[in-house]
């Protein structure tokens, strides 16, 4: 039987600065990951970005957070090669970027829902591309996809969940 534990892994969390990213980097930190490294949005997340940091290495572990828009396969490229340059290839990539449209369906004019698409679709798909590139063999990949589309007279539940299985890079 297999063992897994967190114990000396790298991860990478896009989306880790706060919320659900926030409390998964603060976890692996406590299992015992070797280094956690963080993305946030934008200058508005930053102090969160900083929180998180030191709460991860408070746990002991090595942690660096960057700043990226990843609506922009670029931004995600990027992402990965300071992420492998910073604290080396991650054995975790999680991605927990998401927007969720807080009204009703019938309100959502098209520039939100390509906003919203870019960020859900868009940034899932190229992290999902570059963490098979990059995250070692044997390593776990995650993505948590969010999404809303709802009628007038219904709640919209936070999230839902998909995983992809562990990618296992060329070479």
């Amino acid at each position: 039987m297999t063992t897994h534990t967190i114990q000396g892994k790298v991860a990478l969390i896009a989306g880790g600065a706060k919320n659900l990213g926030g409390l998964i980097a603060r976890d692996l930190a406590r299992q015992g990951a070797k280094a956690v490294a963080i993305q946030y949005n934008s200058a508005s997340s930053k102090a969160e970005a900083d929180a998180t940091v030191a709460a991860i290495q408070a746990a002991g572990a090595q942690a660096v957070a960057f700043q990226a828009d990843l609506t922009r396969a670029a931004a995600v490229e990027k992402l990965f090669a300071d992420t492998v340059a910073a604290v080396g290839p991650p054995d975790i990539a999680i991605n927990t970027v998401g927007k969720v449209l807080k009204k009703p369906l019938v309100e959502i004019s098209e520039d939100e829902y390509d906003q919203m698409s870019a960020v859900n679709a868009k940034t899932a798909f190229f992290f999902l591309r570059e963490a098979g590139k990059h995250v070692n063999d044997h390593g776990k990949i995650v993505t948590l996809v969010t999404r809303c589309s709802r009628p007038a007279s219904t709640r919209c539940p936070a999230a839902s969940t998909w995983t992809c299985p562990a990618a296992s890079p060329a070479g």
